[in-house]
């Protein structure tokens, strides 16, 4: 199959390099609502704003509203008073939009300066943010206070920061910290801390629940609620000096990995009203609960993902997405339930379906996965494309993906794989990939495409698999651990597990280590020390300006590969980073993948 010849069934090749997530970084108050989205044709993120009932470009598309704080960004903009500052382009640089009109104009920049989780403090008419300074490795970070006059550096001295949180009285601060080697989802503490009226620190505390602690949030009555999962869930928990109320005991995640900066998933309008997320067989849904954290009703209840919320002027806004929609902006007034939908992403019809599979294991674990089928004729088994996704923390949700919907209708069954060590499950499902990264993602593929053929969802003969990031070292692994699956595509993957611990950012610089071990360890399962053991054909996907999986990884690895007389193409995007985000570089990347996969055994014309 040809890349030019290739069906565009009612647009579904442009509709497919549609992000799924085209939505993000959602914040609310008196002077309207803001969130960012992704422009479908250069795929650049542009600040929008919703005021007096319609939705509006607020940023120039030639900036690109992005933070690189850690690599992975977020907390992108705050609005103070009439004005938003926002983070733009690779040069990281602070502007300032005008709400009423006008240009943006350049507000703040340091040389190799980063910015992210910006907050207002309207009292003291400044901005708190997270400053990230230095690249790669060599990188320091702090908390700061920014205002025309000056910089005031109000932390310093951890690793890493992120989700500050002031008090609705601006007298008190409260953020989340953590130390090298460690990940924010693995050992982060809380922070509060006391402020003067200059808004400097006077008096901080530490709250360490033994795990790991997240998204800090004020209540309108001050009262502070903290995410922590050292019970075994990320839960919400009042805190009242060194005591932790727990907000109700169900047995679920709360929150998603925090990867990003300023994620907010829950929301305390007062004492007695909580507005959060909960997860239950990897779908999220929104909850209303009492000042106890018992569920009193669920909202927007066609949403499985989550993310971000808001609140303002007795509505909750939400970005969410679901089976039946792509990412949109909808609000849901509290009083009486009321929802509206502000602004969404096309949605077409005829969408697949997800089921979800759960695998039980020989341990009394399992494995799950979201499967759409496609429609086939009476007797006839579909192949199977199973993707992993990155992380490994992240997760896969059961919702509208362009893409899925693509895959679905070139006549290929589709699994969403959630393999041991995804969010969304809760901690001991997180921490169980710790040591066994590369071993046991690789049974859960395994068995999962053996539970799909047992059930006859899929052609045994015609099984393909593709993951990105992290997935694509579970991609690798796997074609050299079995013969099960005809062909791969590994996106901006892990080949070289050492040298990636060497190279990488400083951000998961000590994140391999909990994965997978000591430097031994990392040799014996990186894939490009497994060539002998490969023998399915693997496409290449990768962006020339990466810089958590440097190109030079997957150059070598495909070099490698085709020294070994093994089919190896390379795919390789100039202008892109760790992720390939431009519609048109999407495209090309889509349709070059399905044809690599027709190739070897998936044509279904």
């Amino acid at each position: 199959m040809n890349e030019s010849v290739l069906p565009d069934i009612d647009g579904g090749l442009r509709q497919a390099a549609l992000p799924a997530d085209g939505l993000g970084d959602l914040r609310a108050n008196a002077a309207g609502v803001f969130w960012l989205a992704a422009d479908p044709a250069t795929g650049s993120r542009q600040l929008w704003h919703w005021v007096g009932d319609r939705a509006r470009p607020l940023t120039p598309p030639e900036l690109d509203v992005t933070s690189r704080v850690n690599g992975y960004g977020g907390g992108t903009h705050a609005c103070l008073g009439d004005t938003v500052t926002f983070v733009a382009g690779d040069h990281q640089m602070l502007y300032r939009q005008p709400l009423t009109g006008g240009d943006a104009q350049p507000w703040w920049s340091q040389p190799d300066t980063r910015y992210g989780g910006l907050v207002a403090d309207p009292q003291r008419r400044r901005l708190l943010a997270v400053e990230e300074k230095g690249s790669a490795r060599q990188a320091t970070q702090c908390l700061v206070a920014l205002h025309d006059d000056g910089r005031v550096v109000l932390a310093e001295g951890a690793d890493f920061y992120d989700a500050p949180a002031l008090s609705p009285d601006g007298q008190r601060l409260a953020w989340v910290e953590w130390a090298l080697p460690h990940m924010p989802w693995q050992r982060a503490h809380l922070v509060i801390a006391d402020l003067d009226p200059d808004g400097h620190i006077e008096r901080r505390r530490v709250w360490d629940g033994g795990g790991a602690v997240t998204q800090p949030c004020f209540a309108d009555d001050g009262s502070l609620i903290v995410i922590s999962d050292h019970r075994g869930w990320w839960q919400p928990y009042r805190i009242n000096g060194d005591a932790a109320q727990p907000l109700g005991d169900h047995p679920a995640d709360h929150v998603s990995t925090p990867w990003q900066l300023g994620e907010c998933h829950h929301l305390w309008p007062h004492r007695h009203t909580g507005l959060l997320m909960r997860f239950h067989e990897g779908s999220a849904g929104v909850l209303q609960v009492d000042g106890q954290g018992r569920e009193h009703r669920r909202l927007l209840p066609d949403a499985t993902r989550v993310i971000g919320l808001a609140m303002a002027d007795g509505w909750l806004y939400a970005i969410t997405q679901g089976p039946s929609h792509a990412a949109r902006l909808a609000r849901v007034r509290l009083d009486d339930g009321h929802q509206e939908t502000l602004f969404a992403l096309p949605t077409p019809d005829d969408l697949p379906s997800p089921t979800y599979v759960s695998v039980p294991l020989s341990d009394g674990e399992h494995v799950t996965a979201f499967v759409y089928l496609p429609a086939t004729a009476a007797g006839t088994l579909p192949p199977l494309i199973m993707r992993v996704h990155g992380g490994p923390t992240a997760a896969s949700y059961p919702v509208f993906d362009p893409l899925v919907r693509w895959w679905t209708h070139q006549g290929y069954a589709v699994a969403d794989l959630n393999p041991r060590g995804s969010g969304n499950f809760g901690r001991a499902f997180r921490e169980r990939l710790a040591g066994q990264w590369g071993r046991l993602d690789v049974e859960d593929a395994t068995v999962m495409a053996d539970e799909l053929v047992a059930r006859r969802w899929a052609d045994p003969q015609r099984l393909f698999l593709r993951g990105q990031s992290a997935g694509g070292f579970t991609v690798l692994n796997t074609l050299a651990s079995t013969r099960r699956f005809r062909a791969g595509a590994s996106l901006y993957g892990v080949t070289d597990a050492l040298r990636l611990a060497s190279q990488t950012h400083r951000f998961e610089s000590g994140y391999l280590d909990w994965l997978l071990g000591d430097d031994e360890a990392k040799h014996e399962a990186s894939p490009v020390n497994r060539l002998g053991d490969f023998a399915a054909p693997v496409i290449f996907f990768q962006g020339a300006r990466d810089a958590v999986v440097l190109p030079d990884q997957t150059l070598s690895m495909a070099a490698a590969l085709r020294r070994q007389g093994l089919e190896a193409e390379v795919v390789l995007f100039p202008d892109e980073g760790h992720g390939i985000r431009h519609p048109a570089n999407r495209r090309r990347l889509i349709a070059r993948e399905l044809a690599f996969f027709a190739a070897h055994g998936g044509d279904t014309s």
